[in-house]
């Protein structure tokens, strides 16, 4: 059992101490306000106050989780044991504040205050502290719990920080369940009498060929997937998006034969969640209809979601989610780099800091995207299976979970993903249960 010492209880404390010690380390642990309390004890003890108590493991508290406003932060930076730190000091056994540099990667504290957003409107991956810092590719929050069991000397309490609690678990995005088929004759034909004229022929010939049935559609990976799904532990996830207006909303309507087909089947062997649309961060009702619709083919509520272009804007996007009755959700992470956003390896409650409060929205962040390593990386094969080695490896060294994010239309080696379904596959045997 371990104790802690504080001067007051707040949502923020409770928020925190509940997250460290009882998601991150599993241990037993209370807090208290009363000093004589704390000292009578003959628990291990933690005093989080600026008060000097001997006898006990020190963190002097900055005021950062005593406050219940959003305000500018001035944060030191420094080391310790070779990790990078923030709300740094330099008098005690941790010479940082750890509490308050958890709280402040693990709540997005940095999202809410003004920045310099991106052509989407969405907060950067360049904006944060942990890209100006250096750390986006650590999970910081994980290895800062790791030594303050070691300095507590709680080891094998920290059952969750241990590898065998790694998880890894695939998602797929669907933003278009067929490249080309399914789309409707004049579509198809215009895009076939397109090519003619720019004299693409050999692009004319493959896309006639995936319109007469005689080579597969580039977003037909399904029966590969199953396949998948029969090698791994945990769900894949299927993303699946259902609506919108805007440019790159477009998809196959939910309610073609066709993908109402697609969407049962892929349902029975998996999760399906929803994509909400760009169109639907400026309507609620757009969004509502998405899920209407969704929900109609499967049958049953839906419970997960992954917004289409990564478009999350704090608190507003999970608040709908919420109203919607969403309790799990896959956007944290960044489109232009790989990394822990929330500086984090494993799931969290979003803690809504303008209403000062623990959500029952739980956050599953994810670290690799496929469009990511070709896109903004301009990685090769090569260096991309090393990328998921990285990962892997990092985030089982903490008992995480390692979220990886690919595409239906990734996985056919046409077009840039050429050589890519071996990357996809090495990913796999990777993290396959042993």
């Amino acid at each position: 059992m371990l104790i802690i010492l504080v001067k007051e209880i707040t949502p923020r404390i409770d928020y925190t101490m509940d997250l460290v010690f009882n998601e991150v380390m599993g241990i037993p642990y209370a807090i208290t306000e009363d000093a004589e309390e704390f000292r009578r004890s003959k628990s291990q003890k933690i005093n989080y106050t600026k008060e000097k108590i001997p006898g006990c493991l020190s963190i002097p508290a900055t005021d950062l989780l005593y406050e219940s406003e959003l305000a500018h932060q001035e944060i030191k930076t420094g080391q310790w044991k070779n990790l990078p730190t923030l709300f740094a000091h330099e008098k005690e056994e941790i010479p940082f504040d750890i509490f308050s540099a958890i709280f402040f990667l693990v709540s997005r504290y940095e999202e809410y205050l003004p920045f310099k957003s991106d052509t989407f409107n969405r907060f950067e991956a360049d904006q944060s502290i942990a890209v100006k810092h250096n750390f986006l590719h650590i999970p910081v929050v994980d290895l800062w719990c790791q030594q303050l069991s070691k300095e507590l000397n709680i080891n094998k309490f920290g059952k969750f920080l241990k590898s065998s609690n790694y998880k890894f678990t695939l998602t797929v995005d669907i933003d278009h369940a067929w490249v080309f088929k399914y789309k409707g004759i004049l579509r198809n034909f215009a895009r076939l009498t397109r090519d003619l004229i720019l004299f693409n022929f050999g692009e004319f010939r493959f896309k006639l060929n995936v319109l007469l049935n005689r080579i597969k559609d580039p977003g037909d990976s399904y029966k590969l997937l199953e396949t998948i799904q029969n090698r791994l532990k945990q769900k894949i996830k299927f993303f699946i998006l259902s609506g919108g207006n805007h440019k790159f909303d477009f998809n196959i309507p939910v309610d073609h034969k066709k993908t109402v087909q697609l969407i049962k089947w892929l349902d029975s062997f998996s999760d399906v969640g929803l994509h909400p649309s760009i169109s639907s961060n400026s309507s609620y009702k757009q969004l509502v209809r998405e899920n209407e619709d969704l929900s109609a083919v499967l049958g049953h509520s839906i419970h997960i979601s992954r917004q289409h272009y990564l478009m999350l804007n704090l608190p507003e996007t999970y608040r709908r989610l919420i109203r919607l009755g969403i309790n799990e959700e896959h956007s944290m992470g960044y489109g232009s780099r790989t990394g822990f956003r929330a500086g984090i390896a494993r799931p969290f409650y979003f803690y809504d800091l303008y209403e000062e409060k623990q959500t029952s929205l739980r956050v599953f962040p994810f670290q690799v995207m496929d469009r990511t390593l070709v896109s903004y990386l301009n990685y090769k094969p090569e260096e991309a299976i090393k990328e998921f080695k990285y990962y892997t490896d990092t985030i089982s060294s903490v008992g995480g979970h390692f979220i990886a994010l690919w595409h239906n239309t990734s996985l056919n080696e046409t077009y840039e993903w050429r050589g890519w379904k071996k990357v996809f596959l090495e990913m796999i045997a990777m993290n396959e249960p042993k």
